[in-house]
């Protein structure tokens, strides 16, 4: 049986390269699902990207948004920092269990939380480092400080428990990560994460947003990209680093910029999305991947850390309420004129 299956998988590869207008057809429930969502949630735009084994079978954008439209990806950052911790491990210069703070000591102080000395590598990566932001709200106060001081800050505060003991979804980790990547390289973080994540994938469309309130989270969530790029790096990630995770999703969430969500299959399907609003009710997200994951076919779903609210720079700010409704509206699916719309290589941006 797990022969058959194996021949079955192969087989449908040979057929989306073969016929890559066919594979595009499969997605259009998905997109269908997609637009319908955004109307419901009266969202003005947003981008959607599937691939399995290697090739996208769809780039499309929605309402405002193009599909060669760069969109801040939030705590998706998470992932292609992790990839960047792992590449680093795979290359002998950093090990999964060597203490984190030692990588940055210059930053802590001579009078701190000695528990601090036995955070993980390992732990920063599955949030178990010890920090809990709906105690603290250390997150917030990262976030609002410059250059090496929000390290400063978190390495002067004490945790909230023993690290390993549990795990609480933190911002601050991740910034932790970043640092220690350009410890390990050498190099900048951003030119790193280029070089050896970004390049190799072929995704010419992410980089460092440029957007104040957004590039400061940095290695924790400030990146923008287009969603072929994004689909690109779940498609392709596990191979170029050497793991073998199986299946695997992070979402993101800044109130200001809108939601993302990427998500690699163990039956080697890949999806990418982003909207340039939060919706002020309902939950879009979990609705958003269901719906998809739905359409497509699936029954993976795997657990994920989930990004919460709270993320964003400084206060929420409220969306002016219009007497109109959002003009964008989900298409009308007809099985003769509808297909996939074809997808252009995009122009980069100098």
């Amino acid at each position: 049986m797990k022969s058959l299956s194996v021949i079955l998988r192969h087989f449908a590869a040979v057929l989306i390269a073969c016929f890559p207008v066919a594979a595009e057809t499969s997605t259009w429930d998905a997109e269908l699902a997609f637009a319908r969502l955004l109307g419901k949630y009266d969202i003005p735009g947003g981008a959607l990207a599937v691939a399995r084994d290697g090739h996208v079978l769809t780039a499309r954008g929605f309402g405002n948004v193009k599909p060669e439209s760069e969109l801040p990806i939030a705590s998706c950052t998470k992932a292609i920092t992790r990839a960047a911790v792992m590449l680093l491990v795979k290359d002998g210069r950093l090990r999964l269990d060597q203490p984190a703070w030692a990588m940055v000591a210059e930053l802590l102080p001579a009078h701190r939380d000695p528990r601090l000395d036995k955070v993980t590598i390992r732990q920063l990566l599955d949030h178990s480092g010890g920090w809990d932001r709906s105690v603290t709200r250390v997150d917030v106060v990262v976030a609002n400080a410059k250059s090496e001081e929000p390290l400063r800050n978190l390495a002067g505060t004490p945790l909230d428990f023993d690290p390993g003991v549990r795990r609480r979804y933190s911002n601050a980790g991740a910034l932790l990560l970043g640092a220690i990547v350009e410890r390990a390289s050498g190099q900048p973080f951003e030119r790193f994460v280029k070089a050896r994540v970004l390049d190799p994938l072929g995704m010419k469309q992410t980089r460092w947003s440029r957007t104040p309130g957004v590039k400061e989270w940095g290695a924790a969530a400030g990146w923008t990209a287009t969603m072929e790029d994004l689909v690109r790096f779940a498609d392709g990630i596990d191979k170029l680093v050497g793991e073998k995770r199986g299946s695997w999703a992070q979402s993101g969430s800044l109130h200001d910029w809108g939601l993302a969500w990427v998500y690699r299959g163990s039956d080697g399907l890949s999806v990418a999305w982003a909207v340039n609003r939060s919706p002020e009710q309902g939950d879009f997200g979990a609705e958003a991947k269901e719906s998809l994951l739905a359409a497509l076919g699936t029954t993976d779903r795997p657990e994920e850390q989930e990004a919460g609210e709270g993320e964003g720079a400084g206060a929420r700010r409220k969306m002016p309420v219009s007497r109109t409704k959002n003009k964008f509206k989900a298409p009308v699916y007809n099985s003769k004129k509808h297909r996939a719309q074809a997808y252009r290589k995009p122009k980069i941006r100098r």
